[in-house]
């Protein structure tokens, strides 16, 4: 015992800067109570103790750490806000999306979603980029469905009524508030698709009467609501359980 004591202690000042001191000292401190430690004995069970470290970190590693990515397509309705509907339209539009993955139960990322429509006086486009969290907020059979939520900035052009030859427009860059709703299906580890429906909207826009009928009005904002599916590259469950988010965080 005399002679393992310097061992020892060199062996505690490797590890005394590592997160995982605690578990070495006791692992160590059992077999020198039992017998003395030859200096091979001691280094077989530095190996063996950093062994189990490495296979500890790597569970801890779960999926939760990974970048996701999305990609959808849907149908949207955008225009100005408040609008009468005249100049509010229907048509085909997409997003896409990238980020991390906060905890299994957490992503953040930023979005993009796009909206274009040829109308019979000209042609719409809305444009919205949001930095956005999704949360998965409940457990059991609700497991899979996420609130979401982001603010970025939004762009709108937009023909409002004809009374020349070439119609007026309305253009529209604005911060702006995104909020969404939407359920993940795994169909192959790691890829999800999702029904989602969101709503954009930019802020701070000035009232408009002046170009519109008595008694009705607009507001300068752009809107857009969007629905459709998006394919999700994601794993945010523990390893080999894609259907099964994780409650824990990154290791």
């Amino acid at each position: 015992m005399k002679g393992s004591a310097p061992l020892l202690g060199s062996i505690f000042s490797q590890f005394r800067s590592t997160n995982h001191k605690l578990h070495i000292h006791v692992q160590l401190n059992v077999i020198a109570a039992r017998r003395p430690l030859s200096r091979r004995a001691a280094r077989v069970a530095v190996l063996i103790a950093l062994s189990s470290l490495g296979a500890s970190t790597a569970h801890a590693q779960t999926p939760a750490n990974r970048f996701w990515g999305s990609l959808g397509g849907g149908y949207g309705h955008s225009g100005p806000a408040n609008s009468t509907g005249l100049d509010q339209f229907s048509g085909p539009s997409g997003d896409a999306a990238i980020g991390v993955a906060m905890t299994g139960r957490g992503l953040i990322g930023v979005e993009v979603a796009g909206w274009r429509k040829d109308t019979p006086i000209g042609t719409a486009q809305s444009t919205f980029v949001s930095l956005t969290l999704i949360g998965y907020l409940f457990g059991s059979g609700l497991d899979n469905l996420y609130f979401q939520g982001g603010l970025g900035v939004g762009h709108g052009s937009f023909p409002t009524l004809q009374t020349t030859t070439t119609p007026s427009r309305l253009n529209v860059t604005r911060p702006s508030l995104q909020l969404g709703v939407g359920y993940d299906i795994p169909i192959a580890c790691p890829v999800w698709i999702a029904p989602f429906f969101q709503s954009y909207g930019t802020l701070g826009g000035k009232r408009i009467t002046g170009t519109l009928p008595s008694g009705e009005h607009e507001s300068a904002n752009a809107i857009l609501f969007h629905a459709g599916i998006t394919l999700r590259l994601a794993h945010p469950g523990p390893t080999g359980r894609c259907s099964t988010r994780s409650r824990i965080g990154p290791g």
